[in-house]
């Protein structure tokens, strides 16, 4: 009996979810430039020097930190010349964003024939980034790990999005149907990849419930934080005043104890968080 469409999606996507939590999927590495940047962004005693000297080592990753902290995101009075002074201006934890945000486009976000789709996520969780942070201001809460974590929110799409695509078959899938598996598994795929990159415990906990935080355990603050962020995010391509009354009807405003008026000055900050998260994109 031949196989229907709707059979073999079933049987594709069984197969997906096995690989999964068989962790049978390819996983791109952590460069070893990154993961010595975080190492030492991570390290009390470590100096500005330390860091200059081993971005120093990696051309492109040092374009791309003297690119940024040229840029008007980080308004320099002065043109910055080395990367020391970038390293010194910026600070550890910044520079440790920048280095992963600079992994993310080359070496995450870069699915072969999937351009525009990879371009999108760029721009999408770069604003995401730049939102969470903007979240945890306002209620006072760690503003380098919001950041961090809302701009690995979304990294286990495009790892998904390659793994459906090399499946047998994968041509007989609709995108309605391969966006619906990449929105029920994405949170769980980057969770293990973060791990797998072995980045603290508390950035892959917060991803994996950035959806649903009640999933994340002792991080479901931060998970809620990055879930605020998510929707502002999207906002923010669309921000007519039918989406902002779906975020102000939103449950996690009340989980993050948050009131009309704080929406209200968030909602200001739109043209600047867009400006600055280009600069990551």
């Amino acid at each position: 009996m031949k196989t229907t469409t709707v059979e073999l999606a079933a049987e594709m996507r069984s197969q997906l979810i096995q690989r999964i939590e068989a962790d049978d999927l390819e996983l791109p590495v952590l460069p070893d430039s990154t993961s010595r940047v975080l190492a030492l962004s991570q390290d009390p005693d470590a100096e500005a020097r330390q860091l200059s000297d081993l971005i120093q080592r990696d051309p492109a990753l040092a374009g791309h930190v003297l690119r940024i902290a040229n840029s008007a995101a980080y308004a320099a009075r002065e043109p910055i010349v080395s990367l020391q002074q970038a390293v010194s201006r910026l600070g550890m934890s910044t520079l440790a964003d920048i280095a992963i945000a600079a992994t993310m486009n080359a070496k995450v976000f870069a699915v072969k024939g999937h351009d525009t789709e990879m371009r999108t996520m760029r721009t999408h969780s770069a604003l995401a980034a730049v939102w969470t942070r903007e979240v945890a201001r306002l209620r006072r809460r760690n503003v380098e790990a919001a950041f961090l974590t809302g701009l690995l929110h979304d990294v286990g799409k495009p790892i998904l999005l390659q793994a459906i695509f090399q499946m047998p078959n994968a041509t007989e899938l609709d995108g309605e149907t391969v966006r619906g598996w990449i929105d029920e598994l994405h949170a769980s795929v980057g969770a293990r990849l973060l791990l797998r990159w072995q980045l603290p415990h508390w950035v892959s906990s917060a991803v994996r419930g950035h959806h649903d935080p009640d999933e994340a355990g002792d991080q479901s603050d931060l998970a809620a934080t990055v879930l605020l962020g998510d929707v502002l995010s999207h906002w923010t391509a669309a921000p007519d005043a039918e989406h902002e009354e779906r975020i102000r009807q939103h449950t996690v405003l009340a989980r993050l104890g948050l009131y009309p008026e704080d929406l209200d000055e968030l909602f200001t900050r739109r043209v600047v968080v867009d400006t600055i998260s280009k600069v990551f994109a």
